[in-house]
């Protein structure tokens, strides 16, 4: 059965396992074809309801079956598609973070990726309940060791509750927990030499 060119609806974006699983849904609807057409006898609506007779057992699960795997062949590919464009972050493993002190109720997620062919990690973290940053001031992602800050990961700034940055860092994480053992974040003020740090893992 001929149908929409695959190659034409999707394109050559994403990995090969992505465009396999794409490739095997498509086939799926192309193998299930068009609904049948309405019978002009059923097309129009009854105006009363007499006897009511239903199809045989087997043929109403049948057409359920049939019904069922169109929907799930449909979402299938529309969750694949969607999800190939959401630049997803490819991620490893992640490690939580909380506020201490006054920002006790601050919650962070670190996501960690695989490291590049370069050696870099790409991270990603979303932040919760930091408040925004005095003029000229931002926060600070650092490596940890006994919760002293050690190797800094980047920085950021705080635009609302929620904020989610990327960040990337050449050190070696497999170095864990013989260089550091954990992540904390500080908080950098103007004119103020004291630099407090308001989340740890």
């Amino acid at each position: 059965m001929s149908g929409p060119d695959f190659r034409e609806l999707v394109g050559d974006e994403g990995t090969p396992e992505e465009l396999a699983k794409l490739r095997r849904a498509h086939d799926l609807l192309i193998a299930a074809g068009p609904p049948p057409e309405l019978s002009p006898s059923i097309a129009e609506p009854p105006r009363s309801i007499g006897n009511v007779s239903w199809l045989p057992r087997r043929r109403r699960e049948a057409a359920f079956g049939l019904a069922a795997a169109v929907v799930a062949a449909a979402f299938g590919v529309g969750f694949l598609v969607g999800n190939r464009g959401s630049d997803q972050f490819p991620e490893n493993r992640s490690v939580p973070m909380h506020g201490v002190g006054q920002l006790a109720s601050a919650r962070a997620t670190l996501a960690i990726g695989e490291h590049d062919s370069g050696g870099n990690y790409p991270l990603q973290m979303t932040v919760r309940g930091l408040p925004e940053t005095d003029h000229g001031g931002w926060y600070e992602l650092l490596l940890s060791k006994h919760g002293r800050p050690t190797l800094s990961c980047g920085a950021f700034k705080v635009g609302g509750h929620t904020v989610t940055v990327r960040l990337s860092v050449p050190y070696d994480l497999s170095d864990f927990p013989d260089l550091f053992d954990g992540w904390v974040i500080i908080e950098h003020v103007p004119q103020q030499k004291h630099v407090p740090l308001v989340m740890t893992t």
